[in-house]
């Protein structure tokens, strides 16, 4: 397998082809074809009998198309103009806020995967390690297609970005204590458009400086118990850290401290609202902030 593997690494002609045979490994990690039974953790026959195989099916066909839908929809208007052999390319220009957006959308990934995984009958370990799985093998996919763009790459470092952000909610799995820190995102367009003429994608995956990427940190369940109930359980804080003046010789980040909602503290019983809140609190809404670098600015609203 690693002398196939390595071969279709050496040829760049067949390095789009190789991409799109990587992204069906999502769909064929979670049936267990990749590992022998005896290597799986902790699933037994009984656990087995659960998945669902029409589940597992809708989940992987699901992602295989997802795959699919970003190669036409991205790649494939670039390369008539813009396709070259596989090559590799740090890009600077962003100052590593392209790192994060890698971090924060394999984390998301994960946890989107793990929810369809566990939908499809597996244990929360299984999907949880699944998931990571499905969410690097899906955005390394991405990146193997930027190798082929003349003015992308492929960008070793935001390769580690992927791994680190789909490894955060495993870590989470793992150390519990680790759930009081969520990565979250916010977006207000700036007038910074860097985008190539053809390209057909949300301006908001290129857009830097209008991206802002935070760790919202749940106090109260930091605090020790004593202390708790003087501390509202929704409210938290957010550290957030985006880019300004791309445009300009002299681009600099900006850190924030705002107040941040815990939405997975609102009520509910239903899966389904804990879902939701779950998922929406991957997001940071509006709240009372201070910009703590360069200089100090408050604001009433941080968007």
């Amino acid at each position: 397998m690693k002398i196939l593997i390595g071969k279709l690494l050496l040829h760049n002609g067949e390095m789009h082809r190789f991409s799109i045979g990587f992204v069906a490994v999502c769909f064929f990690l979670p049936t267990g074809f990749v590992f022998p039974q005896s290597e799986r953790i902790n699933v037994s026959p009984a656990d087995s009998a659960r998945i669902s195989i029409a589940r597992l099916s809708v989940f992987g066909g699901t992602v295989l198309a997802g795959g699919v839908a970003v190669y036409f929809a991205r790649y494939q208007p670039l390369w008539k103009d813009y396709y070259t052999s596989f090559f590799f390319h740090e890009n600077l220009a962003a100052r590593n806020q392209d790192k994060l957006l890698h971090f924060y959308g394999n984390v998301i990934g994960n946890v989107i995967s793990t929810k369809g995984l566990s939908w499809a009958g597996y244990d929360k370990q299984d999907a949880v390690l699944y998931g990571a799985a499905t969410s690097l093998a899906f955005f390394t996919y991405m990146k193997i297609e930027d190798g082929h763009v003349n003015y992308i790459g492929f960008d070793p470092v935001k390769e580690l970005a992927n791994v680190l952000g789909a490894g955060y909610p495993v870590a989470q799995y793992y150390i519990p204590s680790l759930n009081s820190f969520t990565p979250k995102f916010s977006y207000v367009a700036s007038k910074n458009n860097v985008l190539a003429s053809d390209q057909t994608q949300p301006g908001f995956l290129e857009d830097n400086e209008g991206q802002k990427f935070w760790m919202g940190i749940t106090v109260h369940d930091l605090l020790p118990k004593n202390y708790q109930p003087y501390w509202p359980s929704i409210v938290g804080l957010a550290v957030g850290y985006t880019l300004r003046g791309m445009n300009t010789p002299h681009p600099y980040h900006e850190t924030i401290v705002a107040l941040d909602l815990d939405l997975r503290k609102l009520p509910g019983d239903s899966q389904f609202l804990k879902t939701m809140w779950e998922m929406l609190n991957y997001i940071h809404l509006p709240m009372p902030a201070v910009r703590v670098s360069q200089s100090a600015i408050w604001y009433g609203l941080y968007f």
